[in-house]
């Protein structure tokens, strides 16, 4: 049986994590990165589990100055990777993949779909460059080789869809069952 307190504690740091984030700039959208980050999470609700709503919630995470403070991406080190570093030993393997490849499935869209770089916020557009651009047919295939390469796209389309100003969805708060469920679960399979 895992210890509640090492879940709480954990549950906490990534809350304070969260919070971080108020009234941060999201790169030049009209909300701010903890805005973001909810409206994401509060989709996913719609579409997954708990390890997809946390994923969700904190695919940005490494743009809170808790974290890592990364205001931009750049040529060899994008948000997501260091997110999926942080966020690893806090809430498992899974989570972090998805929270990682949200960057990379905005670079497998552009390369596959010909619409999709058209439908980019002016922000998104402006950093796929610093991400890597589209995917070459070698990063398609290995992206397409992961089990969970479908659930990356959904976050991608979330991540897409929350930027709008006013939003009314959950705050923070409402997120801990999923979070104390998620870090619980990673540390029994983990121990």
């Amino acid at each position: 049986m895992d210890d509640p307190s090492a879940v709480e504690s954990t549950v906490e740091d990534i809350v304070a994590a969260c919070r971080s984030m108020v009234g941060l700039p999201y790169d030049g959208e009209p909300v701010d990165q903890l805005e973001h980050a909810l409206q994401c999470a509060a989709l996913a609700r719609l579409h997954g589990d708990d390890e997809f709503v946390v994923a969700a919630l904190l695919h940005d995470i490494a743009r809170a100055p808790a974290v890592a403070g990364i205001p931009y991406d750049g040529p060899h080190e994008h948000h997501g990777a260091t997110a999926a570093r942080w966020l690893k030993p806090r809430v498992g393997a899974r989570v972090a993949w998805l929270a990682e490849q949200h960057v990379a499935a905005k670079r497998y869209l552009v390369a596959t779909d010909p619409g999709y770089a058209d439908r980019l916020t002016e922000v998104s557009a402006r950093t796929l460059t610093a991400q890597g651009g589209p995917m070459s047919p070698t990063e398609v295939q290995a992206f397409r080789s992961h089990r969970d390469w479908r659930l990356a796209l959904m976050l991608r389309a979330i991540d897409d869809q929350g930027k709008v100003p006013g939003a009314r969805v959950p705050g923070i708060d409402d997120y801990h069952g999923e979070l104390r469920r998620v870090v619980a679960g990673h540390r029994g399979a983990a121990g």
